[in-house]
């Protein structure tokens, strides 16, 4: 079995948080609008060096897509599982 870093599973999890995003039509379209362009700078800031990456930021990009996306669960789900890959958060 290969085992994956965590930037990589990191980033998996956010691609697909984008796409359920994108998917779902509950969702209204200035939240999916605000949390994708979120998502994109969240991954900006994760994809750097864990000692590189500024925790403040990303710890309040996060809170921020928590609480904006928190009330579906299938992306709650996917938000919560980035809490184990990044250990600060």
């Amino acid at each position: 079995m290969a085992e994956y870093s965590n930037a990589y599973i990191i980033g998996r999890l956010i691609k697909q948080t984008r796409l359920l995003i994108a998917m779902d039509d509950t969702i209204p379209m200035e939240t999916k609008l605000q949390t994708q362009a979120m998502l994109k700078e969240f991954e900006a800031a994760v994809a750097v060096d864990e000692d590189e990456q500024d925790q403040g930021e990303v710890r309040g990009q996060y809170y921020f897509l928590y609480d904006q996306l928190s009330a579906y669960p299938n992306i709650e789900a996917l938000l919560s599982a980035m809490r184990n890959f990044i250990p600060y958060l």
